[in-house]
């Protein structure tokens, strides 16, 4: 992987995944200039450290930090490219590329980089687990949480990364090339940002356009668009499917998963190992062993891993049973058909925790769910009347006016044998600062009923 030697670089949104980048590009002796629109007292302590270190860091507004002459820019994966900061950098011709190009640049090992619409965050998490049975130095990072600037310089030729992947980040990919790439899925989701289907899809497609045919392409073949989007990959192509059986692929037979390598290596696994349930978790579960498999991990290591995986925190995580009433946080759930797989995966009547910040797509999907399976909507936030609407005679609808409000509501809702789901179909942005301190908070209300 090329290291290219920078001079002076300008970090974009000094987020995580900012402060990422200009501690790698200081630990490589990079001048850096670091800028953002807020100027917060969280924001202000964040930056005290890279300040200390002898970066320039401007808040409130990048019209300063656009004064200082420098060689490249990375961009946060929150600023949109036809943010007016980026549109002046390019104009004074300075390269631009995200977190991600960085830290790969600046890393060894073998890759594989996972995205989809949803199941990424799983998936990910769970092929690190397997990643991490193997005795090798492993690392689970990128939109996971931990950024891939953070731990880059840590990594040797032997290292194993499990990388999740936005849209946004690969908008912003120039030579990252992974080793093993692995598309879940494609449904409408940041279309706000995208501007449609087309394009979004469009962005998921650049993960593998560096591929050569020596790597290696997972896509799940049950999904058209997904199929459609895959043609024109040259990369050595390894479907996975719940339907249909492929060789070399991975597929569900029966109770059992199977992936048939190209050589013609059959690996199998009891599909009742698997947590959490559902079909969705046995299709991310295909592809993690998939991937792992391709790379060379031994079988018996995948199995362990699958094994004693047990989901990440936020997606439909089981909070506790109270009177006969499950109470499940799907915080992570952000559009449509993250909901609807989890109300697949639930089996029971629900009372449906929904509402946030809209993306773009509208609502009227959920109506594909079981007829009858959610007893009752509550919904919160500024998409509560599209979610109305678009949703009218689908269930019963309450509107809440803050989470502990929602909470209340669904308490006196639910029945006995029902589920308490919150799958909030939408962003959180709108009254948490994401969708963790939303479900950390939907926790703690939950533990606290009595």
């Amino acid at each position: 992987m090329t290291i290219d030697n920078y001079s002076t670089v300008h970090v974009v949104g000094l987020g995580r995944s900012g402060l990422a980048a200009i501690g790698l590009l200081q630990r490589q002796d990079c001048k850096v200039v670091g800028s953002d629109k807020e100027d917060l007292p969280e924001l202000r302590q964040a930056v005290t450290e890279p300040a200390n270190s002898g970066a320039q860091i401007f808040l409130c507004g990048h019209d300063e930090a656009l004064k200082v002459k420098v060689d490249l820019a990375v961009v946060s994966p929150g600023v949109p490219l036809d943010a007016p900061v980026v549109t002046e950098l390019r104009r004074q011709g300075v390269p631009v590329i995200g977190e991600v190009e960085l830290g790969w640049r600046h890393s060894r090992g073998r890759f594989a980089a996972v995205t989809g619409s949803n199941g990424k965050t799983t998936t990910t998490a769970l092929l690190g687990e397997i990643f991490a049975g193997t005795g090798r130095p492993a690392f689970t990072c990128g939109n996971i949480g931990l950024p891939l600037s953070e731990v880059a310089d840590r990594t040797t030729d032997d290292s194993l990364l499990s990388v999740e992947v936005s849209s946004f980040q690969l908008d912003t990919i120039v030579d990252f090339k992974p080793d093993v790439a692995v598309l879940l899925n494609i449904s409408p989701d940041h279309l706000d940002r995208h501007g449609g289907l087309d394009e979004y899809a469009r962005a998921k497609s650049r993960l593998w356009m560096n591929q050569s045919r020596d790597d290696w392409l997972i896509y799940f073949a049950d999904d058209p668009v997904v199929v459609r989007l895959v043609e024109s990959s040259g990369s050595g192509k390894f479907p996975f499917s719940l339907e249909r059986r492929f060789s070399p692929g991975a597929y569900l037979d029966g109770e059992q998963l199977v992936v048939r390598l190209p050589d013609g290596e059959e690996y199998r696994l009891e599909r009742n190992k698997l947590r959490p349930p559902g079909r969705h978790n046995a299709a991310n579960a295909l592809a993690a062993a998939g991937a792992a498999l391709l790379l060379g991990v031994e079988p018996e290591v995948v199995t362990a891993g699958v094994e004693g995986f047990h989901g990440v925190p936020h997606r439909f995580e089981t909070v506790r049973e109270l009177e006969g009433v499950v109470w499940i946080n799907d915080s992570k759930a952000t559009n449509v058909d993250a909901g609807l797989r989890a109300l697949e995966a639930v089996g029971r009547p629900v009372v449906l925790i929904a509402g946030g910040r809209a993306k773009g797509g509208g609502f009227s999907g959920l109506k594909t769910a079981p007829a009858g399976q959610v007893r009752r909507m509550i919904l919160i936030g500024e998409a509560a009347a599209e979610i109305e609407r678009d949703l009218d005679q689908f269930a019963p609808i309450e509107l809440a006016d803050t989470m502990a409000d929602a909470v209340k509501r669904a308490r006196l809702a639910a029945q006995p044998g029902d589920a308490v789901l919150l799958s909030p179909l939408c962003a959180s942005f709108d009254m948490f600062r994401n969708f963790e301190e939303r479900g950390n908070i939907f926790k703690q209300l939950v533990m606290e009923l009595s």
